[in-house]
């Protein structure tokens, strides 16, 4: 939990407060919705740093969706958003997804001149629920050894990971394209219950 709040980067806080405070004069309507967003998506974060149970999907969701929002005032039209959500009914840890969006935002589509888009879609069969984070750029080299930026992403990728593990039996896999970008795909065993649940069944 300690390493989920050192993913609350301080640049990206330090962005938005900037992007509000130049709304303030040419857009206060704005301005307004971009402190509540800004407000939800702390209060997120920091409530998860008190759970030790999953959470629904809609619960992580709703905190992934503040973030781009607020990403989207920064990169406008250059951060093209697409959500392909057919069902919600399961339960994740608390921000295990969130950070792969960010990366997806950081490392892919925001690291290209030319911006690009981000594709989360979620799906279910007879075994498993899957969440699929697409975006059209690289998101980061997996085997990079490179700078604290990376090692930063690599820890968030990897607490991700093992959290989906230990607490849902699932997995996360990540699959990447020169030419057509990264897919980050974690699967959630439909029957996935964590301690938690097991003892109050």
């Amino acid at each position: 939990m300690e390493i989920i709040a050192s993913q609350i980067k301080p640049h990206f806080i330090y962005n938005v407060l900037n992007t509000i405070w130049y709304l303030c004069e040419k857009d206060p309507a704005r301005a307004q919705q971009a402190i509540d967003e800004f407000s939800e998506y702390l209060r997120g974060n920091l409530d998860a740093l008190n759970l030790d149970d999953t959470v629904p999907f809609t619960w992580e969701l709703n905190n992934i969706k503040n973030y781009l929002k607020l990403e989207k005032l920064r990169f406008g039209d250059e951060l093209e958003v697409i959500y392909d959500i057919e069902t919600t009914e399961f339960r994740v840890p608390a921000l295990s997804v969130q950070p792969i969006v960010e990366n997806a935002v950081k490392h892919g589509v925001c690291a290209s001149e030319e911006g690009g888009k981000l594709v989360i879609s979620t799906r279910e069969n007879a075994k498993d629920y899957e969440i699929r984070v697409f975006n059209t750029g690289a998101m980061y080299d997996p085997h990079s050894r490179g700078g604290n930026k990376e090692i930063r992403s690599h820890v968030g990728i990897r607490n991700s990971r093992e959290r989906v593990r230990l607490m849902c039996g699932g997995t996360l896999h990540i699959a990447s394209t020169d030419d057509k970008g990264t897919t980050v795909t974690i699967k959630i065993p439909r029957k996935n219950r964590n301690k938690k649940h097991r003892e109050k069944g």
